[in-house]
């Protein structure tokens, strides 16, 4: 039988933690979903739209070393660890996005990704699509060696709403439940997996919007105080809001609007887009994780806050609790590869 080719992850569907017997509970990791091939020593990595990977991360071709098979199709993520050892999604978009050779040899010093694979659809021969979950792990455990480029995802089953804690107490991007007597559908989006992702929120005030033709807005622009009362631009909530709250947004803003830009530093983002409005709307969003340049990642619109002050808003209240804050390093170590 010929090696697969051209194949596209599997997805899955959004939902709330909960615990089964039926179902492993993987950490959902933050980085670039990626599927590996090795064919009689060729190694190669394709993204979910098939774009090839592997000269963004050359690093990663030791990792077939790891592989006891001649032929392999692998599913799993290419992550590149921060300084504490949890995956950080800007560095591993800042390799993706390079294409000069020197950067990338040079990110790939400084910044080494890992692969983490979490299931097989092939080995030597046989497709493994229709085998159970359940047998596709143990395959894969039998033709994997861990390495310092390749490891294996580990999970639990029975106790996910437990799981999903611990995740969120790491700060982590979520979770995945997967049924374990499932098969694997290529490309397809399907229940027998679930996502769970680690939603956190932020009361934030607004400092401008993008406009939505004459009526509607495109985003807000989204600030909160520093610790010397400046308004620092945390990101754009453009999701979010019903088509009722988005026509009230706008008229609302509209009678803020200033030439001043709010923030202390305008953000360069909204430049030529926005429109500055006086700082004195509240609302609240949630996010995924909060970045390395201190922006929200993928903001959505939750709600205006009519009992909280703007200048309530402020930085070490609002993102403190979030693990991704800043703190002072008590040690080093790679936890988030370790465990996964």
């Amino acid at each position: 039988m010929t090696l697969p080719r051209g194949l596209k992850p599997m997805l899955a569907v959004a939902g709330p933690p909960f615990d089964s017997e039926r179902h492993r509970f993987e950490v959902k990791w933050d980085g670039i979903r990626a599927l590996a091939y090795l064919d009689r020593g060729a190694f190669w990595l394709e993204s979910r739209s098939l774009a090839p990977l592997l000269p963004r991360f050359p690093e990663l071709e030791t990792a077939k070393e790891s592989v006891r098979a001649r032929a392999a199709v692998l599913d799993g993520e290419i992550i590149v660890p921060g300084p504490g050892g949890e995956p950080d999604f800007d560095r591993a978009r800042r390799r993706i996005a390079l294409s000069d050779p020197r950067a990338i040899a040079g990110a790939s010093r400084r910044e080494p990704a890992v692969y983490i694979a979490f299931d097989a659809l092939h080995l030597d021969g046989e497709d493994l699509f229709d085998t159970p979950l359940r047998a596709r792990l143990e395959r894969l455990a039998a033709a994997v060696e861990p390495s310092e480029r390749l490891l294996l995802a580990r999970g639990v089953t029975g106790s996910g709403i437990a799981f999903f804690e611990a995740v969120k107490a790491r700060g982590l991007e979520g979770m995945v439940a997967k049924e374990l007597d499932s098969p694997y559908r290529p490309g397809a989006r399907s229940r027998h997996w679930i996502k769970v992702r680690n939603v956190r929120e932020a009361d934030c005030v607004v400092g401008g919007f993008v406009p939505k033709g004459r009526l509607g807005v495109k985003s807000l622009v989204l600030g909160l105080y520093d610790a010397a009362g400046h308004l620092r631009c945390v990101g754009h909530a453009g999701s979010g809001f019903t088509e009722r709250e988005n026509r009230l947004a706008r008229q609302a803003l509209e009678r803020m609007v200033t030439a001043k830009c709010p923030f202390a530093e305008p953000p360069q983002d909204a430049a030529g887009e926005a429109v500055w409005v006086e700082p004195r709307l509240v609302c609240t969003v949630e996010y995924l994780a909060l970045t390395g340049t201190g922006r929200l990642r993928h903001p959505a619109f939750r709600g205006f806050r009519s009992d909280k002050e703007p200048e309530a808003c402020r930085l070490e209240h609002e993102l403190a609790r979030d693990p991704g804050w800043p703190r002072p390093r008590t040690g080093s170590g790679s936890a988030g590869a370790r465990s996964s």
